[in-house]
């Protein structure tokens, strides 16, 4: 107790001394001093006093140098977010260096629902196809996309005017709660005695807006069971409600995303060049086809014609007088032969060498003709290796032909671009037609993927052959020959005016169970139009056989099918194929009294049982599995177990894939070998 005393009462000089050094030190340290208890308060008081007095601008009020801070700080503030803030005023109004004004096309992603952007492009697209004579340089078609763009100020209208369903249903459940919240808060306050059977609280609520005859809750507790029996009704009609919309808007969406879709699909992706890859819906194992009854090969007879009026020739629209300027790289076509005729741009020497060593391993007489990159873009010892199966003097063997095509190309924006873009750009032709001087003229069709222009190089080339030649169109990066293709029908003699279409394999796909063939055909022609084909199998447009004559008018309207739809979408030239085959328009069955342009003669094949035998669809499980494939012999066959002379889209199997690449590696040994292997 006398401790306690004595430290407590102290003396003046004491707490004096405590004092000045208090006041002495910066404030931190007097925290560990030791000084009496009660002084503690006022001692630190002092010390913020001093430090006030000791900061910058003495003599100054404290309050008027707290406000001085704050504008200090604000200033600071404002440097230090100016690049933020400036940032945030640029997207706010949608401007960049390279959109002034406030175009949609330059903001950093504006929202807009995806259906929505994809019909807004699509009407742009189609606007875009109506127009004939519209010039597609890079910079007019710069002035028509920012035409069609909308300012910053209409999008915002746009999207405020859009209907917001779930957002404002939202908003009506929350006033509905709120209102049931204030009747419950009432009941609480409420000094009268409530019935608990009319009583509002603790009764069930929906987390789903109802509608306006509906609440999200009942009236009263006794009410519950009748509400929630109501609820539940009302929720079974708005789900079906929503289904049925759903669907609609599946409809709408699956008729716009075709453009899209197809950038998906397994391609030739180097060139552009589609493969079909079929949907197989149902995945239960497939039959054979040789097990089930099939139909007879399907053929049209007709009178034979001399005169091809029933389309016009290609070059027609680039003029009446108009003159073809295009001519080989190298190479000269031996015009009695047979010949392959191939788009074959990008790819590298071992797609090459296992197509043609493939097939001279044949023993193949005959032309193969090439669309190669221009010399600067291939790749190394393409053109050196071409170039030595190049013999036109000889009527044997494999003689090679090469078109280099120069080609201008644009991307669906209609920005220029460089190359097909794995055939999604759309491309122009330059230097193929020219006027009765022989002067160029522009391409005289839009824009269009390479895989649809191919058509047009065919067309030119078909005429360097006469009638009785066979030609053959074919893919190059997924074909092996085994036999030679036109083995069967040389042995029937000299013919004309027959076309040989091949399809694929209808037990595992028909055109309405393909996303893909199904939106070709219905973009090209419309659902109405079409969707009676929906039930057919799909014939392949990346092998077709026929004599010149029968071939040279399937390529005519093959180019008008473009010129009539305009179709752009990488993959349509299949939907053409089909469309002109389902139609009626290459013949009719059982028609033997009119011929279709020079073609007398229309057979299709069902996979399998012809010269091209079409995998793709038998991805399902191994050929060796569907008894397609013998290991040993290293052969694909045909159902009947003969050897297909050409075995199409092999490599979806792996081990025909395995047994193909290690055939390419033997070839290109051979070749940078100075031995390459021939016939």
């Amino acid at each position: 107790m006398m401790h306690r005393k004595k430290h407590a009462g102290g003396d003046k000089a004491s707490f004096d001394n405590t004092t000045k050094n208090n006041s002495a030190d910066d404030g931190g340290s007097a925290k560990r001093k030791n000084r009496p208890v009660r002084t503690t308060m006022a001692s630190t008081a002092l010390t913020i006093t001093n430090l006030v007095q000791n900061m910058c601008l003495p003599g100054v009020p404290v309050a008027l140098k707290l406000v001085l801070l704050s504008f200090v700080a604000f200033a600071l503030l404002m440097v230090l977010t100016a690049k933020a803030r400036r940032a945030h005023f640029h997207y706010k109004h949608n401007k960049n260096n390279n959109n002034e004004g406030g175009l949609i096309r330059g903001g950093p992603g504006m929202p807009v629902p995806l259906v929505e952007q994809l019909a807004q492009k699509l009407h742009l697209q189609n606007n875009i196809n109506s127009n004939k004579n519209t010039n597609y340089q890079a910079n007019e078609d710069s002035d028509s996309a920012a035409s069609a763009s909308l300012s910053s100020m209409e999008a915002t209208k746009r999207m405020l005017a859009q209907p917001s369903k779930f957002v404002d249903a939202e908003k009506k459940l929350k006033q509905q709660l709120l209102h049931l919240l204030e009747k419950q808060t009432n009941e609480q306050k409420s000094t009268e005695k409530v019935d608990p059977n009319n009583s509002v609280l603790g009764v069930k609520i929906s987390n789903r807006y109802l509608g306006e005859d509906l609440l999200p809750y009942p009236e009263s507790k006794q009410a519950e069971e009748e509400w929630e029996h109501k609820m539940n009704q009302r929720k079974e009609e708005l789900r079906k409600q929503d289904e049925i919309e759903w669907k609609a808007l599946m409809e709408r969406y699956n008729e716009v995303m075709v453009d899209y879709v197809e950038e998906n699909e397994h391609a030739d992706h180097n060139a552009g060049l589609h493969e079909v890859e079929q949907d197989v819906i149902d995945s239960k194992p497939l039959k054979p086809q040789q097990h089930k009854q099939q139909q007879p090969v399907s053929e049209v007879k007709h009178a034979k014609s001399d005169e091809n009026t029933t389309w016009p020739a290609p070059s027609k629209m680039a003029g009446d007088d108009a003159t073809i300027l295009l001519k080989p790289a190298f190479g000269t076509h031996r015009p009695l032969s047979n010949a392959i005729l191939v788009f074959a741009e990008g790819y590298d020497l071992s797609i090459y060498l296992s197509f043609v060593e493939s097939l001279a391993n044949t023993g193949y007489s005959g032309d193969v003709v090439f669309s190669i990159s221009n010399e600067s873009k291939l790749k190394p010892g393409v053109k050196e290796y071409l170039l030595s199966k190049s013999d036109s003097q000889s009527d044997k063997g494999v003689n090679i032909i090469a078109y280099e095509v120069e080609w201008t190309c644009f991307k669906k924006s209609g920005e220029s671009a460089r190359g097909s873009g794995e055939g999604i750009n759309h491309c122009k032709m330059n230097s193929v037609f020219g006027d009765s001087a022989g002067n160029p003229v522009d391409d005289p069709r839009e824009p269009r993927p390479v895989a649809t222009a191919r058509y047009d190089l065919y067309w030119i080339w078909s005429l360097q052959y006469s009638k009785e030649s066979w030609l053959m169109l074919l893919d190059v990066r997924d074909v092996w020959f085994q036999l030679d293709p036109f083995e069967q029908v040389n042995a029937r003699g000299k013919v004309t005016g027959e076309l040989h279409l091949f399809g694929e394999n209808a037990d595992a796909v028909r055109i309405g169970t393909s996303a893909y063939n199904k939106g070709w055909l219905v973009t090209a022609y419309g659902r109405k139009t079409v969707s009676s084909y929906f039930d057919e199998p799909v014939i392949c447009s990346g092998s077709t056989m026929g004599n010149q004559d029968a071939i040279e008018t399937y390529l005519r309207a093959m180019v008008a099918q473009f010129d009539s739809t305009k179709c752009k979408s990488k993959g349509c030239d299949q939907g053409f194929h089909n469309y002109l085959y389902y139609s009626g328009q290459l013949g009719k069955v059982d028609d033997e009294t009119t011929s279709v342009g020079s073609i007398s003669k229309l057979v299709v094949h069902e996979q399998g049982k012809g010269a091209i035998n079409n995998l793709g669809a038998l991805r399902t499980k191994p050929l060796k599995e569907w008894g397609m494939y013998d290991a040993e012999k290293e052969l694909v066959l045909n159902w009947d177990g003969s050897t297909s002379p050409v075995a199409h889209q092999y490599d979806r199997d792996k081990e025909v894939n395995i047994m193909v690449k290690a055939k390419k590696k033997e070839f290109e040994q051979q070749w940078r070998l100075g031995k390459p292997n021939s016939a």
